[in-house]
């Protein structure tokens, strides 16, 4: 009889050992991460958090997945849309930037994927794929006339890619509720810059 608000109860505190995690994933990386510190945060004892995760790697995990789920969504609409690129593009770029401005889960897994890819000397998969898909945009909006066909596409997907992924680390955590305004702007800036001229 009771198990429905126990199971009410057990998602709402799997939800914010999450958050917490998140939290101190996105301010002090992995390494400086401490489950003692996320427990605190929410009230649980160490005992009680470990009945949800046992370590932190399975919370790492947990996130990872979330953004990667939170990511698939607007990189397939940009592959698959029949809008026009320039269209897409925008899309994407702007689902991406307020991603990492608004999601606190999202922003603690991207920096967990650039530790790790950084740590092993490689690059994190999911800046390749957006990347590819980035650049094959840039591509078509300068075939399709709208950007300066003389710019180099892939210092272009560079700069986009590098623009929006890299929105989350700029300014305080009060300044990122207000995403919208900040990443609809960087967009302008760079598609005003870009604009092929009469």
């Amino acid at each position: 009889m009771c198990t429905l608000p126990k199971q009410a109860r057990a998602l709402r505190t799997y939800d914010a050992v999450l958050d917490a995690a998140a939290h101190e994933f996105a301010r002090y990386g992995y390494a400086n991460t401490n489950l003692q510190k996320i427990a605190d945060q929410i009230g649980l004892t160490k005992g009680a958090l470990y009945g949800h995760f046992s370590n932190k790697e399975e919370l790492a995990a947990v996130l990872s997945t979330h953004l990667n789920d939170a990511v698939a969504l607007p990189l397939t609409a940009a592959k698959i849309s029949p809008d026009p690129a320039l269209e897409r593009l925008r899309s994407l770029m702007l689902t991406l930037g307020e991603l990492f401005q608004g999601d606190v889960r999202a922003r603690a897994a991207l920096r967990l994927t650039l530790e790790t890819a950084q740590a092993s000397g490689g690059t994190a998969a999911l800046l390749d794929e957006t990347h590819s898909v980035v650049l094959c945009l840039v591509g078509e909006v300068q075939q399709e006339g709208h950007w300066e066909a003389s710019a180099s596409v892939k210092a272009v997907a560079d700069l986009l890619v590098a623009a929006f992924f890299g929105v989350f680390w700029m300014g305080s955590a009060e300044q990122r509720t207000e995403s919208g305004s900040r990443v609809t702007a960087m967009w302008n800036v760079l598609d005003h810059a870009l604009r092929r001229k009469p």
